[in-house]
């Protein structure tokens, strides 16, 4: 580094807090180590890069579903706790319940904007299919007027108009 210690973390810190993308480069300048030291430290921890693999749903999802797993081993160990003991741990149970439901509620919010694309569809089709019947029902009333003006001049003149072309 060409600038000092200090310099550099003031740096650091100052891209990170404008918006720059995290990197192991800036987490190492601002807290004085090596780019070695915490690439290493943050695969021997599986460390993960927010900004590569939490924007992609489909990431998340599989995230969300290991974590539902996890919860509810938990539940089942609690469950069997309780059982064993005659007794069950009332807050610990409450606390998983809790867990879950925010699990549930993110993956329903990760699939929101696919199932607002099926919604539009369906919606876009059931507007086509009504269009198509009122389509047919104005055909259909024109071809009724059609033939009743038809038959009203045959009556009055006894002579038929002409067809139109």
């Amino acid at each position: 580094m060409s600038l000092s210690s200090a310099a550099a973390k003031l740096q650091a810190a100052r891209a990170l807090l404008e918006g720059a993308p995290v990197s192991i480069d800036l987490l190492a300048q601002l807290m004085g180590r090596s780019e070695k030291y915490l690439k290493e430290r943050a695969l021997r921890e599986g460390w993960r890069d927010a900004g590569s693999s939490a924007a992609e749903p489909e990431a998340l999802e599989k995230r969300l579903v290991v974590l539902s797993d996890q919860l509810v081993g938990d539940l089942e160990a609690a469950g069997a706790e309780g059982r064993s003991t005659g007794s069950y741990d009332k807050s610990r149970i409450d606390a998983l319940s809790v867990m879950l439901r925010m699990v549930e509620k993110l993956s329903e919010m990760i699939r929101v904007p696919e199932r607002a694309a099926e919604k539009q569809k369906r919606s876009d089709a059931e507007l086509a299919a009504a269009l198509a019947l009122i389509d047919a029902r104005i055909v259909e009333i024109a071809c009724e007027l059609a033939a009743s003006l038809g038959s009203e001049d045959l009556q009055t003149t006894g002579t038929r108009l002409p067809a139109a072309r």
